[in-house]
């Protein structure tokens, strides 16, 4: 289950999970992946209220996001081997990695086939 962001103004670069992707997505060129940041949690586990503060420094220390479309050419270089993640995966990347562009009203983030850090199976467990 992917968190809920909060109402107030946290200006990190994630669009409310509750909007649905644009369709179509765009057309990825290239070794380029096309990502869907998510947000932290608001609440910890224990469901106390994380303030924004906090959240923003959260969002400092991981990156994560939905792997939407990937480039016809990533993962097709002899160094890379099997490919690092699929259409659905959630993935680890660093910070400042990508490039940043907003379309249909979704933050979205193109990054290398060869940014992708770690596949998450569960993004919400990430703070835990």
């Amino acid at each position: 289950m992917l968190p809920t962001p909060k109402s107030s103004g946290n200006s990190s670069w994630w669009t409310d999970p509750q909007i649905p992707d644009p369709e179509p997505l765009p057309e990825v060129r290239g070794w380029r992946i096309l990502v869907r940041p998510i947000p932290n949690a608001p609440k910890s586990k224990g469901g106390i209220i994380i303030p924004d503060q906090t959240i923003e420094m959260m969002d400092l220390i991981r990156s994560v996001g939905q792997v939407k479309v990937i480039g016809p050419k990533a993962y097709t270089r002899d160094d890379m081997g099997d490919p690092w993640c699929k259409v659905g995966d959630y993935i680890l990347y660093p910070r400042y990695s990508g490039a940043k562009f907003s379309y249909g009203g979704v933050k979205l983030l193109l990054l290398n086939d060869d940014e992708v850090l770690a596949v998450v199976q569960d993004p919400a467990r990430i703070n835990e």
